[in-house]
């Protein structure tokens, strides 16, 4: 009777582990092949990724020896490979993009789009739009966008004032 029993607490333990065993598994190689598409993009390019991050279908780093920014992003069956030479960039700004949503106790600012822009020097050449999120293909709620998008903000404006002036 304890052999029994010992048997089916065994089993049901499994079955309760399995799904956390498979979801750490999955969320791994996803973090893998994310990394593989960021690490491949500075790779083809001569780049070195110094620091990078990643969340949800996106990631972006930094060659702080190169001064460039490689981003990619995947959105449904689209995948989008971005690399910014930053001795091109005259500055970088966060772009929140929003709507005012008004309820019985006050006004919210609701966010719809976080965005890193690229000026360049060259006014010929038309600013880089790196989305961080986007309420239209990631979930409702932020999970540290804002947060990332302003830390990338830093990490790029930091770097262009090392980076020596060119008019």
């Amino acid at each position: 009777m304890n052999l029994g029993a010992t048997i089916v607490g065994i089993v049901i333990v499994g079955l309760c582990i399995i799904p956390f065993i498979l979801i750490s598994a999955n969320s791994r190689k996803k973090k893998e092949r994310l990394l593989q598409g960021l690490f491949g993009l500075a790779q083809k390019n001569k780049g070195e990724i110094s620091r990078y991050d990643l969340w949800n279908n996106s990631t972006v780093g930094i060659d702080d020896t190169a001064h460039t920014i490689f981003f990619t992003r995947k959105v449904k069956e689209t995948e989008t490979l971005q690399m910014i030479h930053l001795a091109e960039v005259q500055k970088c700004r966060v772009i929140n993009s929003g709507r005012a949503v008004r309820q019985t106790v006050g006004n919210h600012q609701v966010i719809e789009k976080l965005e890193l822009e690229f000026a360049y020097w060259d006014k010929v050449k038309t600013a880089t739009v790196l989305e961080f999120y986007n309420t239209d293909s990631d979930s409702l709620t932020l999970t540290g966008e804002l947060q990332l998008a302003e830390k990338w903000n830093k990490i790029v404006n930091d770097c262009l004032s090392a980076i020596p002036l060119q008019k």
